[in-house]
């Protein structure tokens, strides 16, 4: 049987472990997994644990720090953590390890996004160092839930990944939606997302998570080293 200490001491960490698993078991090109593997943990080990870390442990009005799940955590040093990852979710993109490849578009509408994407010029190019990680994060975690996401090129090996999230952005008069769109190449998703498990572990914990989205590197530790059940 399986049993679980908290969302980030064992939910991340089991995660990163299938995703790994999945990643050395590839027969051939054409049973390479690789990316759908990639996306199942992002959904599972990013869009997750990050419902837990947005706006100071507060969001849609529910105390995150109450959540059922932190009943054994220290709400003081919670609290002090998730200070710090307000703080640290306002560096830019541009300075983010596994997002500096990244391209920020925005299109007027859903039919356009492909062109956009491969092309990389939307209706608007945004500069990525005047976006904050908190910014990205919310295209990828809408992205991941409504499976708002698009390969490119449209065959053979995939180069990049284009998430793509609802916005009150539009510059036509009369129509208030548009869309945000991040692409980034695989191997620097890949870079990203495996930072992020690195550091989210049980040592590192929500503090982890926000240095590994600011890109900066703290005392290393193997997710191996974490406690299992």
């Amino acid at each position: 049987m399986t049993a679980y200490y908290d969302i980030y001491s064992d939910l991340p960490t089991r995660v990163y472990e299938v995703w790994q698993r999945t990643k050395v078991q590839t027969s051939s090109p054409q049973q390479d997994f690789s990316v759908t593997a990639m996306l199942m943990a992002a959904a599972a080990g990013l869009a997750m644990p990050l419902e837990n870390l947005k706006n100071q442990g507060i969001g849609n009005g529910t105390k995150w720090n109450e959540h059922p799940m932190f009943h054994r955590a220290n709400q003081s040093a919670y609290q002090t953590v998730l200070k710090s990852c307000d703080d640290l979710f306002k560096q830019p993109i541009k300075t983010c390890q596994g997002l500096k490849a990244a391209v920020l578009l925005q299109c007027q509408e859903l039919k356009g996004i492909r062109s956009a994407a491969t092309t990389g010029q939307g209706d608007a190019v945004m500069d990525t160092a005047k976006y904050d990680v908190r910014f990205a994060l919310k295209i990828l975690r809408n992205s991941l839930a409504h499976n708002n996401i698009l390969s490119i090129p449209d065959s053979g090996e995939i180069e990049k990944l284009a998430f793509f999230s609802i916005s009150n952005w539009c510059p036509i008069k009369g129509q208030s939606e548009g869309w945000n769109v991040l692409i980034i190449p695989v191997q620097s998703f890949e870079t990203f997302l495996s930072k992020w498990f690195e550091l989210l572990r049980p040592a590192g914990g929500i503090q982890g998570a926000a240095l590994a989205v600011a890109g900066e590197t703290p005392p290393s530790r193997s997710l191996s080293q974490g406690t299992k059940k």
